[in-house]
């Protein structure tokens, strides 16, 4: 599946890129332009980011563990709720789970889904999107991870996962989701507020990781012993940029051809087309989302960044790394994703009246 999903995209990249050589003809190369282009602004927060992995990880791994064994945690959680499953998040929970279905509820679900928002999601939303946006985008991440314990909680019951080692080791998730709950409705102003310092502080750690990088990879000076290859970082941002300039030709011919059903949709959700073009986009990418952000209506914004926590990259590079480690648990994956993504749109519609009747 992830190899159609991606080999469509290709073809859409190629399509892209035979327009831009004949001058646009099918007005398709705009789009192949604006994807490619995204490489800079996403090189400013994603390099650092991604430099610092090994050591954060490390880091963590050190400071964590001690703290899971006196609470009698299972250390494979604290790992995936930070780093993405792609990034480290699922080859660190399996280490340190104490059972396979520990390790593959922590590492490929827990990781696929907050791992991911955290260490991917946050900064590549920071990267592409005007500081003004970013409240938007807090208040859908806040939606996602709010009802995230849910989905959770089923896909571990599906891993045969003991029922009260389950519960027990969802308790920071599920404190972390009703304290959210609480503060969305009765402190939204100051919940916001603290995602945003959240934010600048990921954006912060990312120029120190780029700072520190560059100064490597330009005199050879190493700063810091336990930074990514640059070739490896590079790599990654590249292959983000070219997604996209498939990407973005795939979601404009998307508009063209399926226009009735997608305003169904849309009239439905009570949102704009680009939106639900979008929303369709992100079970490859979130990518898809943020790098089209400002084409999103306000309601849009917020469902398609709630349903990106944990719907987003179910059909993507995601899906191909699970298939490749843990491919018996792949139907699990894909099924709880799309669970967590749904849900989280729910919240968010719901979210968005009780917002409209708080305005009045």
């Amino acid at each position: 599946m992830n190899n159609i999903v991606l080999s469509i995209i290709a073809f859409f990249f190629l399509i892209g890129a035979v327009d831009y050589l004949e001058g646009g003809k099918l007005k398709l190369s705009t789009y192949f332009e604006e994807g490619i282009k995204t490489m800079g602004s996403l090189a400013i927060s994603m390099i650092g980011i991604l430099s610092l992995t090994p050591f954060l990880t490390h880091v963590l791994t050190k400071f964590l563990i001690p703290i899971a064994q006196k609470l009698s945690l299972d250390a494979s959680i604290f790992p995936a709720s930070l780093i993405a499953i792609d990034m480290g998040g699922f080859n660190l929970s399996s280490e340190l789970a104490l059972s396979n279905s520990m390790g593959n509820f922590s590492g490929i679900l827990m990781s696929s889904i907050l791992g991911c928002t955290i260490s991917f999601t946050l900064p590549l939303a920071v990267g592409l999107l005007k500081e003004e946006l970013m409240e938007t985008v807090f208040k859908g991440i806040l939606c996602g991870i709010i009802t995230m314990p849910i989905g959770l909680f089923v896909g571990g019951i599906m891993l045969r996962v003991q029922v009260y080692t389950l519960i027990y080791n969802l308790l920071p998730v599920i404190v972390l989701a009703i304290i959210l709950t609480l503060g969305i409705i009765f402190r939204p102003k100051k919940l916001i507020v603290i995602f945003k310092y959240l934010g600048k502080t990921i954006m912060f750690i990312s120029i120190i990781g780029l700072i520190i990088q560059g100064v490597y990879s330009i005199s050879g000076i190493k700063l810091l012993n336990d930074i990514m290859p640059i070739e490896d970082v590079i790599t990654i941002v590249g292959r983000i940029a070219i997604f996209l300039g498939g990407a973005y030709v795939m979601l404009e011919v998307i508009k063209r051809l399926l226009t009735k059903p997608l305003n169904k949709v849309s009239r439905f959700f009570d949102i704009n087309l680009n939106s639900t073009a979008a929303l369709i986009g992100s079970l490859a990418s979130a990518i898809v989302i943020f790098s089209n952000f400002d084409k999103l209506d306000d309601r849009g914004k917020i469902i398609c960044t709630a349903f990106s926590v944990g719907g987003a990259y179910v059909l993507g590079g995601q899906m191909g790394y699970v298939s490749s480690v843990a491919p018996e648990v792949l139907s699990i994956y894909i099924f709880v994703k799309l669970l967590c993504g749904i849900l989280a749109v729910l919240f968010a519609l719901t979210y968005l009246k009780y917002e409209q009747k708080y305005k009045k």
